[in-house]
């Protein structure tokens, strides 16, 4: 007769499920402007701090632009001088009535105009300062340099990825878990992980 002694036992089961690693922060840098590489000073796998210079791009098309766009401004402010003192000559004179209505009109266009090409230079400097700050590359937050894509002298369009980061805060798992296993599930469970590279 085949017999086995009734003996206690627990109800627990054990499931193994696979999943994936991922950092809880990671992600692709890249420069908002295009242009060549002058240096990179990471490597892959150096640990970087928060602001630390990554890579710059070379400076002097952005020297340049930055240097047109301060010269149209100066000639912009230039010309609004001429047209403020137009107009205020031409305002005193139609107070007197001694120039027409319509030269004063265009006298107050032209001021305005020039008011408009003025606040306009203003924003191409703006636009040029951002773009030369833009052709430096920093780290966004303390991490480890995981990818390197870019080499001196390498031609580069906005947007590119340059360099893959990730930060310190920790790896998080993804796991695909059956519906049957959901519902026994609760926030603050403690879950046994075997990382086989470890």
């Amino acid at each position: 007769i085949a017999w086995m002694e009734v003996q206690v036992s627990s109800f627990d089961q054990v499931r193994r499920l696979s999943g994936t690693i991922h950092p809880v922060e990671a992600t692709d840098l890249s420069f908002e402007v295009g242009g060549k590489v002058e240096w990179v000073k990471v490597k892959l796998g150096d640990v970087v701090k928060r602001g630390e210079p990554l890579a710059r791009l070379d400076q002097r098309n952005f020297n340049l632009s930055l240097q047109s766009s301060q010269a149209n401004l100066q000639k912009a402010n230039a010309a609004l001088s001429e047209a403020k003192n137009e107009f205020n000559r031409y305002t005193e004179l139609v107070e007197k009535g001694l120039v027409s209505k319509s030269g004063f009109d265009n006298a107050k266009a032209a001021y305005e105009s020039s008011l408009s090409a003025v606040n306009l230079a203003k924003a191409q400097v703006n636009i040029s300062k951002k773009d030369l700050n833009d052709s430096l590359l920093t780290a966004p937050y303390d991490g480890q340099i995981t990818k390197r894509l870019i080499e001196p002298s390498m031609q580069i369009s906005p947007g590119q990825t340059s360099f893959q980061i990730e930060g310190d805060d920790g790896l998080e798992i993804q796991v695909m878990v059956p519906e049957t296993l959901i519902r026994d599930l609760s926030k603050g469970n403690k879950i046994n992980i075997h990382y086989p590279a470890f």
